[in-house]
């Protein structure tokens, strides 16, 4: 769950900063930072749900 929470907050800065850049008419910039943004927020919703468990093997 520890993963899960920081790449929350990843997530919201890249996602905060990648509009702050589009204002600025950063396109390129702006999109990676969104994507990265996107694919963090993402992997966090994974890992707090617990459908993605990377540990899942190791318990038996």
């Amino acid at each position: 769950m520890g993963l899960g929470v920081m790449l929350i907050f990843f997530a919201i800065i890249f996602i905060l900063w990648g509009l702050f850049s589009r204002k600025q008419k950063n396109r390129i910039i702006s999109s990676a930072l969104l994507v990265v943004g996107t694919v963090a927020l993402f992997t966090s919703i994974l890992l707090l749900t617990g459908i993605y468990d990377p540990y899942a093997n190791h318990i038996k």
